[in-house]
């Protein structure tokens, strides 16, 4: 598992002053820019700025924090806490990064602004993967996939999970792998006690989650076998190892094997367990006793959702259409 210890950003000040100049100090010595290495994920520094004064009205530095030579959010992480300014009250400032006053820059940084800032939406130090925080209440029935069940480009009400009618908890994320199915389902046994049925619709055998520890915690992220966005150096290995698997390795075994544990993890709670797919191939695959009709081919329609590529709403009735004589079957 590749592993990112710690991470170099940069605080990078442009300052501006016509008869009094400004002074920043970090760790008590007076800096131009700053070279952070940050080793965990809620670490804290202070830069404090001195000299502003209200006779030089054109005193003003501005901060912009970068990664890799790129500009990254500073706001969300950011106040300020105002001191020794004459004439006015001192307080504090949230996402301050224009400073015109004495005092102290606070940067607090925390897992979601890693997540966004640095790993493409990766969760971290979750035991699901979704590109959002994720709570649920205790539903009796949760659908589990990837956009497909999250229903992009479609409205709330429109998505399968909706039209069951059966106030099913949709707990579909863009681009999730059929190993991150997996791991969603578990998620789902280990925290709700109210669950009864789940539902997948997998996607198709060409993503894999990636898994990798950052800084203190550990992280997951699905890769696509055709994936050009580009995580931190030090996971370049280990998504082209992953692309590897996914083009030339046993993909599709891995995929029947997700089934087969997801089928496992519901018969040792007693949850009921139906999986389908939109992939063709795949879709033999599913253990007839658990496996409901195929999702609907995407010509069957000419619509699409609002991207012109995801399926429309005709796509998700007509699969609710096919599915719900299996799953509104009174449990045995």
């Amino acid at each position: 598992m590749a592993r990112l210890k710690s991470l170099d950003l940069k605080l990078v000040f442009d300052t501006s002053y016509k008869t009094h100049p400004v002074t920043i100090k970090y760790k008590g010595k007076s800096v131009n820019d700053i070279d952070l290495s940050i080793t965990r994920t809620d670490q804290k520094e202070e830069i404090q700025f001195e000299g502003f004064t209200p006779h030089d009205t054109t005193q003003k530095v501005t901060c912009t924090l970068t990664y890799n030579n790129s500009q990254v959010d500073i706001y969300g992480v950011t106040s300020f806490q105002m001191a020794n300014n004459p004439y006015v009250k001192n307080t504090v400032i949230d996402s301050y990064t224009e400073v015109g006053f004495n005092g102290t820059l606070n940067l607090e940084f925390y897992k979601q602004w890693f997540s966004y800032n640095i790993l493409l939406g990766a969760n971290l130090d979750e035991d699901y993967v979704h590109w959002d925080q994720m709570s649920f209440t205790n539903q009796e029935v949760f659908c589990v996939g990837d956009s497909l069940t999250f229903g992009h480009g479609v409205a709330m009400n429109e998505t399968w999970p909706s039209l069951l009618n059966r106030n099913a908890f949709n707990f579909g994320s863009n681009g999730l792998s059929h190993d991150g199915c997996l791991k969603n389902v578990k998620h789902i046994l280990e925290n709700s006690s109210s669950v009864k049925q789940i539902i997948c619709l997998m996607p198709t055998e060409t993503r894999k989650l990636l898994n990798f520890e950052f800084l203190e915690v550990n992280g997951n992220i699905p890769i696509n076998f055709q994936e050009k966005r580009h995580l931190p150096k030090e996971y370049h290995q280990d998504v082209a190892d992953l692309k590897e698997f996914i083009v030339n390795g046993p993909i599709e075994k891995d995929w029947i094997k997700s089934c087969i544990d997801i089928i496992d993890l519901c018969g040792s709670k007693n949850v009921e367990c139906w999986l389908s797919t939109y992939d063709p191939d795949m879709y033999p695959h599913i253990p007839n006793k658990y496996r409901l009709p195929i999702f609907p081919k995407l010509d069957t329609f000419r619509e699409r959702a609002s991207d012109n590529q995801h399926p429309h709403r005709k796509h998700y009735e007509l699969f609710v259409k096919s599915i719900k004589p299996y799953v509104d079957k009174k449990q045995s």
